[in-house]
């Protein structure tokens, strides 16, 4: 065959599609079983948090302004609680509370503002601190075994506290604007309670063996200084019964407080106390009947001491080996006694000789005068021309001028003449007024039973169980 005559063969094309191979029987099956889990999913999810779930729907479908409608209509729901709750500052982000620390310690010989405030404050600071203080307590007076408070926060120091006394103290605040000073009254708790005991050989070891301190024996023989000589007419048996306050401070007994009431019984006769405080404020105590306790002059300026040396007009002198006149008494007590003076008076004379060493001497009303000699020391108050009150320290017992040992040489004058002090009568001061005898009354009414207790030994009272 020629080319020419040569012609291209045409297959008809074949328009059918290639058969795909048959479906495996299990493939349907599978596809419904997937689409049944999945249903299943959505509603088990839907009933165990529909809230959660609903939620995240709405939010991918309506957007951010649906979000916000949907928060309006649940802001009376759970979801409204939840988001208040939020809003609060949870407890552990909380500001602290600062910290408050208390450093206490007493004062000792040699302290000063500058000692006890060094690395706190400035020396300027200190001084101003000093200065401001003036017109409350002079800090520069600070006295050696009071309490000292230094009060910090988060280590910063604040405040100070100083006890005065027994009864105040200084409270200081350091601010950002000063200093704040102010004096108020020390807290204590205080219970009123029946003290009695009986007399052995002296009112301390009366006292004491009551389970009470030395200082309420001193109240007490304070007390009755004016009827009994407590150094000449103690015996054993006599017997004393005192209605006081007791102070306690965080628990811990502290001192007393007023002494309300009290009975002594001396050589059979009792004497009788009631502390009465008048309409003008005046304090003092009284017998039953209102006549005063207070009497012009006391027994004796050392109430707990005994005579060494009696008054006479011929004395065998123990230093100058001869007899001459000894015109007063001798009290034998410890050096550094406090001496009182005996009646309210103005100093008249303080100074000292070679017989009489250190002496005071006193002048009181209606002509009487008071010596007392042989004193180691005087007392601050001792200056001449002086104003003194009864009771009040002038002196210290020692043993300079003429002496062998530590004594008082006390001495009275009446209108200048030596007389004896223990043959000494004095009127009491006024008793309490008629219009203020109802109220006084009734104050002794509340004691008179407790007083007229009887007092039993403290060999005799031993109970089976302790007092509660």
């Amino acid at each position: 065959m020629t080319k020419k005559n040569r012609h291209k063969i045409h297959r008809p094309a074949n328009l059918s599609l290639k058969r795909k191979p048959a479906p495996s029987r299990l493939t349907m099956p599978f596809f419904a079983f997937m689409g049944a889990l999945l249903i299943g999913a959505a509603i088990f999810f839907n009933f165990l948090s529909p809230n959660e779930t609903q939620s995240s729907i709405d939010w991918s479908a309506q957007g951010i302004a649906t979000r916000h409608e949907y928060q309006d209509i649940k802001e009376d729901g759970a979801f409204a609680e939840q988001e208040h709750e939020s809003e609060e500052l949870p407890e552990a982000c909380a500001p602290r509370e600062p910290e408050i620390t208390r450093m206490s310690d007493t004062i000792k010989r040699g302290d000063t503002p500058s000692t006890l405030l060094e690395g706190h404050l400035g020396l300027s600071e200190i001084y101003s601190l000093c200065n401001e203080s003036k017109d409350f307590y002079p800090l520069d007076s600070l006295r050696a075994g009071q309490p000292w408070t230094m009060i910090y926060s988060n280590k910063a120091l604040i405040g100070l506290e100083y006890e005065i006394d027994s009864n105040e103290r200084l409270v200081v605040s350091l601010t950002d604007s000063g200093y704040e000073f102010r004096r108020e009254a020390i807290p204590y708790e205080m219970e009123t309670k029946s003290v009695s005991g009986v007399v052995e050989s002296s009112l301390f070891g009366a006292v004491t063996s009551a389970g009470e301190s030395e200082e309420l024996a001193i109240r007490l023989g304070n007390v009755f200084a004016y009827d009994v000589d407590f150094t000449r007419d103690l015996r054993t048996g006599d017997s004393f019964r005192v209605i006081v306050e007791k102070k306690f401070r965080e628990g811990k007994f502290v001192g007393y407080g007023q002494l309300m009431a009290a009975s002594f019984t001396n050589q059979g006769q009792t004497y009788h106390a009631y502390q009465y405080t008048d309409k003008k404020g005046n304090t003092a105590y009284y017998d039953e009947k209102g006549r005063p306790l207070r009497k012009a002059f006391l027994k004796s300026p050392l109430p707990f001491t005994r005579i060494s040396s009696g008054y006479s007009m011929s004395r065998m002198h123990p230093i100058l080996k001869y007899r001459r006149p000894h015109q007063g008494i001798d009290y034998a007590a410890p050096t550094g006694t406090p001496i009182s003076t005996v009646a309210d008076g103005i100093i008249a004379q303080v100074g000292s000789n070679k017989s009489q060493g250190r002496f005071v001497r006193v002048i009181h009303s209606n002509g009487y005068e008071t010596i007392y000699n042989h004193m180691s020391k005087f007392a601050k108050a001792s200056k001449k021309g002086a104003k003194v009150k009864q009771g009040q320290t002038i002196g210290y017992v020692g043993s300079t001028g003429y002496a062998t040992g530590p004594h008082l040489d006390f001495r009275m004058r009446q209108n200048g003449k030596l007389i004896n002090p223990l043959k000494l009568k004095t009127m009491p001061a006024d008793p309490i007024a008629s219009k203020e005898m109802p109220a006084f009354k009734a104050a002794v009414a509340a004691y008179m039973e407790q007083l007229e207790e009887p007092v039993q030994s403290a060999s005799l009272e031993q109970p089976s169980t302790p007092n509660p």
